[in-house]
């Protein structure tokens, strides 16, 4: 699990870099892209390491579990302008019911039905 984690905290980490040099550069586009890419990245934890994980050939579904939260505070920070809103609130529910989601739909899925061909 540890491969997926590292995977999943690099891409974020350059993202995250990212999104801040196209701000202070004002590339809005850039910038835009970038915060949807955060997003989906943020909001989907569970699933993006569920999938990398198969890579690896580790069992990485649960990692999405402990991480959405503290992701989705920073998303929900970041969308209401970096100040205290319910915002922040509201984006953390909606990361931790997607992360039930698809904890309920991959958990009877097992490796040898995940394999096409």
């Amino acid at each position: 699990m540890w491969k997926t984690g590292v995977l999943y905290s690099v891409v974020f980490s350059a993202l995250f870099v990212a999104h801040i040099v196209a701000a202070a550069n004002e590339w809005d586009l850039v910038f835009r892209i970038i915060a949807a890419l955060i997003t989906i990245q943020t909001m989907f934890v569970g699933l993006i390491c569920h999938y990398v994980g198969i890579r690896f050939g580790e069992e990485s579904l649960f990692l999405g579990r402990w991480a959405c939260v503290p992701l989705s505070l920073g998303l929900g920070w970041g969308y209401a302008g970096m100040e205290y809103s319910w915002v922040i609130l509201l984006w953390t529910v909606i990361a931790i019911i997607l992360q039930i989601l698809t904890e309920r739909g991959l958990k009877y899925i097992s490796r040898s039905e995940q394999v096409d061909g």
